[in-house]
């Protein structure tokens, strides 16, 4: 009787060691994989100096202000047009993408950019996106790269994943899977030369930054990628009462919650409710320029706050004078409104 009392004290001891030893285990676990929220670091391009968080700037009557979700402060839109050296000579033999064919084309007496690029239908932005290091002036015999399509050459950087270079140029990160055929187990490394299809270029020598910096702004596309034009600007029938009206920008087709991101860098100066725009987020902008961006479901920005360019701000909405959920989308120089089609 007494061995198999001593037997049965003996393995519930074990049992008890057992499952303190299990108990530590999880704990450390659990440690290294949720870490205490005071050793989290805060984004300064979401919280800013004073630390607090991003609000809609919407009078607090309105059922569309929201808090920016997690995951839209992951993004850390750069987006800032950078200076190009001989460095930035891209490899083409490193080109993912298969959407894209290159040529090479040597400068002929006679010929510039524009007429070369109007030549090949696409423009000179998508020249530079596709030589860096294009020298300002054309030069006779000098070698330029011609792609098949509007857009951008990236080489990826040490430390760029997808979707830094996605918010970088204001684009959809799944458009870039697509156009450069990457997937989960194929994933972009050090090196690789990416398209980015309808972008502008973000790197350029020093006086074509120069001249766009004096002629106007860079514009990216407001909704990531260059939609239909359901209504263009200039004289139109209204919609709603069949009278012929000017319309003061263009209204692109997209989805009810589709994201809308800022055109270029500047400083938000206005936000919430006005007339027929709905919900509005205006953006002022170098030069003179704003943007506006109407008809929002929900804003994310908040008056007074700096953004960068692919910056999320809002959503699609079908707020104002609509008919169904588009963006309106506005480009004004010194106050007068002009063809956003002439600026993206």
């Amino acid at each position: 009787m007494l061995s198999f009392n001593r037997r049965f004290v003996f393995f519930l001891a074990l049992d008890a060691v057992i499952l303190l030893g299990l108990m530590g285990v999880f704990a450390a676990v659990n440690h290294a994989f949720v870490p205490e929220a005071s050793q989290q670091k805060l984004d300064p391009l979401v919280y800013g100096n004073s630390l607090t968080p991003i609000v809609d700037a919407i009078p607090q009557t309105l059922a569309t202000v929201a808090v920016i979700p997690q995951s839209i402060i992951a993004r850390r839109p750069e987006g800032e047009i950078q200076i190009a050296t001989d460095a930035d000579i891209l490899n083409l033999q490193k080109l993912l993408s298969k959407t894209v064919q290159v040529t090479v084309h040597t400068v002929q007496m006679g010929e510039n950019y524009w007429t070369i690029a109007k030549k090949n239908n696409i423009d000179k932005e998508t020249l530079i996106g596709a030589n860096p290091t294009m020298p300002f002036e054309a030069k006779v015999k000098e070698s330029l790269n011609i792609l098949s399509r509007k857009g951008v050459l990236h080489t990826v950087k040490k430390g760029e994943d997808l979707a830094r270079i996605a918010s970088d140029y204001g684009v959809d990160e799944k458009t870039l899977k697509t156009e450069n055929g990457l997937s989960w187990w194929k994933r972009i490394h050090e090196g690789d030369v990416v398209f980015i299809p309808d972008a502008k270029p973000l790197l350029m020598v020093k006086e074509w930054r120069d001249y766009f910096s004096t002629w106007g702004v860079m514009f990216g596309n407001p909704l990531g990628h260059w939609r239909r034009i359901n209504s263009p600007f200039g004289p139109r029938t209204d919609p709603l009462t069949g009278d012929i009206r000017h319309h003061g920008g263009v209204d692109l087709h997209a989805k009810y919650g589709d994201p809308v991101y800022a055109a270029a860098k500047g400083k938000v100066v206005f936000t919430g409710v006005s007339g027929g725009y709905g919900n509005l987020i205006v953006v002022a902008h170098g030069n003179g320029y704003q943007t506006f961006y109407g008809h929002l479901s929900k804003i994310y920005a908040k008056t007074g706050q700096r953004v960068r360019r692919g910056a999320l701000i809002g959503r699609v909405g079908a707020t104002g004078r609509v008919t169904g959920p588009h963006l309106h989308f506005e480009i004004r120089k010194k106050g007068k409104a002009v063809n956003p089609e002439k600026y993206i």
